[in-house]
């Protein structure tokens, strides 16, 4: 069964419907929330604000077969990380490297051979536009499409694949390797 036939079966009162959908999106949500903020309790909360705006708003969800359930709960998590980084300006001003998990860390380093290529990682994502650094973290961790990219960031399709492809031409094709394997 397919979301859009989900949510309609779910609007008509079936709740196990959306169980359904929970489970089919609820990783992929918090692996995307997770890489973003990298910190394990602030992911955990923002997946519920995301389900319970899912649930709050399904009833507003276009149901056209064109319709991406996909697109829109993926648009639903990256404003909600807006809003958190958003309230974390108000109350001081950080960055997502400011809430990396110290353990996830030292996990992530005992896998990397050489540390130095995390660093290298870390510090070119610090370095290019957050609007590429999504596109790129999309394209690549998510394995969206770039219509999906689109609809998601409201940037155009043509933007979307002329940023994926400028990015990945600055960027040799070691490290390339080495940022999917590092986002896998």
């Amino acid at each position: 069964m397919n979301d859009i036939e989900l949510v309609k079966k779910y609007l008509s009162g079936d709740n196990k419907s959306f169980d359904m959908l929970y489970e089919k999106y609820a990783d992929k949500i918090y692996k995307f929330i997770y890489l973003k903020t990298s910190n394990v309790e602030v992911a955990q909360d923002i997946v519920s604000e995301v389900f319970l705006s899912v649930l709050d708003n399904i009833d507003s969800f276009n149901l056209d077969e064109n319709s991406s359930f996909n697109s829109w709960i993926y648009r639903i998590a990256y404003n909600k990380i807006v809003d958190f980084y958003k309230k974390s300006e108000k109350q001081k001003t950080n960055e997502i490297w400011d809430y990396l998990d110290i353990w996830y860390l030292e996990n992530l380093n005992k896998n990397i051979e050489n540390k130095d290529k995390l660093i290298k990682i870390f510090n070119y994502l610090k370095t290019i536009k957050p609007e590429y650094r999504d596109v790129l973290v999309y394209r690549i961790w998510e394995d969206l499409s770039f219509k999906e990219i689109s609809e998601i960031t409201w940037m155009s399709l043509d933007n979307c694949k002329k940023i994926s492809s400028r990015v990945l031409k600055t960027i040799n094709e070691k490290f390339i390797i080495l940022l999917i394997i590092f986002l896998i």
